[in-house]
């Protein structure tokens, strides 16, 4: 089978050609030169499509530290911003806190005094005991 072939100055290599006469990888044919006929072998797209696998996962990882890069910023105003009421929230939790300490231990000195005075008398001897 022939397919073109040339030099893609955008990829600083020889390249297959695509139909209208750019670089397979979609950079135009004003970049092509050195055209020329070849015998195209199934290994050979194989590895273009490797190639171009390749160059995309690099782009993907550009693309993402770009996108990581421009959203730190963002992320550190917010940061910021956030940590006087965490501050504050954990303040108020803290004082939650010892409030309803000191309201539990109000509470038991309460039942303990409640318990010492309002006893009932122990049963007489004579009395039977009785389970209500």
């Amino acid at each position: 089978m022939k397919a073109k072939a040339g030099w893609c100055a955008v990829c600083g290599d020889y390249v297959w050609l695509a139909e209208e006469g750019g670089c397979v990888k979609g950079h135009p044919a004003s970049g092509i030169s050195g055209t020329y006929e070849a015998e195209y072998a199934p290994e050979d797209r194989l590895e273009e499509a490797l190639r171009s696998a390749e160059q995309a996962a690099a782009r993907v990882g550009e693309v993402a530290k770009e996108t990581w890069d421009e959203a730190t910023p963002a992320v550190k105003r917010a940061w910021a911003e956030a940590r006087p009421a965490m501050r504050r929230a954990g303040e108020a939790a803290g004082r939650a806190v010892d409030e309803l300490g000191e309201s539990i231990r109000t509470f038991s000195s309460a039942m303990a005094e409640k318990r010492d005075t309002d006893a009932p008398p122990p049963p007489a001897a004579d009395e039977p005991d009785r389970d209500d």
